[in-house]
C-alpha cells in the first residue's frame, strides 16, 4: 500500500492557524524546498500530524539564532514539535565552507541542547512524520514522552508546546509529571538564556 503524502494525511486532520501571506511565500519560495512551499499554499501554518508538528512562520522564530550557532546559510526554522524541538532547513549558500553539506533538515533538541541532521525535506515531510515512522517510532524524534502524555494534558494551541517545568537546563527532571503546556517561544528563550547557547559551534 502506497504511503500517503503529508497533504493527504493532514487534509482533514489539522488545526489551521493562518494562511501564509503572499509576502511570506514570495520571500521564501526560492529559498525553501518546493515541497514545503506547496504545503504552505495548500494548508497554511498550523498544527499537523495528530498534534505533534506545527508548521510555523519562520520570521516568528528568527530570534532562536541568538542561541543557536549557524553552520550553513540559509538556516530557517519552519517547524516545532509538540515537545518544543525545532526543525530547521539548512541550505548551502556558503558552499566553499561545507561543499558536501546542506539542503537538509536539522532537528534542534531544545530540551537537551543537542542537534542532528534528519534528512531531506521530502523525506521528513512524506515519510518520517507519516504512517509507521516518526511519531510512532519513539526513537526517531525522541517522541516517547509525547505519546505517553497525549490525551492526558490539554491539547496544544498554535505557538505552544509541552515543556519541562523547570526546564532541564535549569535542573528540571525529564519526567512526564514535569511536562506542562508552555509558550514555545518563551520556553526557548528561557532555555537559551540559561544555557547561554542551546547549540554552540564555537
Amino acid at each position: 500500500m502506497a504511503k500517503l503524502t503529508f497533504e493527504e494525511r493532514n487534509q482533514n486532520n489539522y488545526v489551521k492557524h493562518s494562511e501564509v501571506s503572499l509576502e511570506t511565500l514570495g520571500k521564501y519560495e526560492n529559498v525553501l524546498p518546493e515541497d514545503l512551499i506547496n504545503i504552505w499554499r495548500a494548508l497554511g501554518f498550523g498544527i499537523y500530524e495528530d498534534g505533534f508538528l506545527q508548521l510555523v512562520d519562520p520570521d516568528e522564530f528568527d530570534f532562536v539564532f541568538e542561541y543557536i550557532d549557524k553552520l550553513l546559510e540559509p538556516s530557517i526554522v519552519f517547524g516545532i514539535t509538540a515537545l518544543g524541538d525545532l526543525l530547521i532547513w539548512e541550505g548551502n549558500e556558503n558552499w566553499t565552507i561545507a561543499p558536501d553539506e546542506g539542503n537538509r533538515v536539522k532537528q534542534i533538541d531544545v530540551r537537551r541542547c543537542k542537534t542532528r541532521v534528519i534528512g531531506e525535506m521530502k523525506f521528513v515531510l512524506n515519510r518520517v512524520l507519516g504512517d509507521n515512522y516518526g511519531i510512532s517510532d519513539k526513537d526517531f524524534f525522541d517522541s516517547k514522552a509525547f505519546l505517553e502524555i497525549k490525551g492526558k494534558l490539554p491539547e496544544l494551541n498554535y505557538g505552544q508546546c509541552y515543556g519541562y517545568v523547570p526546564a532541564l537546563s535549569l535542573g528540571g527532571k525529564a519526567s512526564n509529571s514535569n511536562l506542562q503546556v508552555v509558550d514555545a517561544k518563551s520556553y526557548i528563550e528561557v532555555i537559551g538564556q540559561a544555557a547561554g547557547k542551546i547549540i554552540d559551534l564555537g
